[in-house]
């Protein structure tokens, strides 16, 4: 008998239609940024979200790091805020003062060529986690 399985689908703040790229959800990244660190909520090709612990103020554009456990380390990636939920907002994560959405811009042939690696192990994680189901 054939099994439908459902994945959790990342609820960015913004219209889904606007997502053309699948997004990892269940990850271990951080994003360091020059205010401090967040925890990375989602990531996809074309941006991720993150949370952080105190609110801040991002500019509409800046510079932020990716690091994951194993010791990946993507610098310097540009960055340009599409959405950001603080305060009292409906869907901002009991765990974090500040949630910010954001897409990269200008990524140079080794940042992509890094991105799509990490991508690609989030997805063979994926897959592994599929078949201890």
């Amino acid at each position: 008998m054939n099994q439908l399985t459902v994945q959790e689908i990342a609820n960015p703040g913004y219209h889904q239609e606007q997502r053309k790229n699948q997004r990892y959800r269940k990850v271990q990244l951080l994003a360091i940024t020059r205010l401090g660190t967040g925890k990375i909520l989602d990531i996809g090709c074309e941006g991720l979200s993150f949370g952080c612990l105190y609110a801040h103020s991002f500019p509409a554009m800046w510079s932020l790091d990716i690091i994951d456990a194993k010791g990946s380390h993507l610098k310097q990636l540009k960055v340009r805020k599409i959405w950001e939920r603080s305060g009292d907002h409906p869907d901002l994560s009991a765990e974090f003062e500040l949630e910010v959405g954001v897409e990269f811009i200008d990524l140079n042939n080794l940042q992509a060529l890094e991105l799509d690696d990490l991508l690609e192990d989030l997805d063979a994680i994926d897959d592994w986690c599929d078949c201890l189901l």
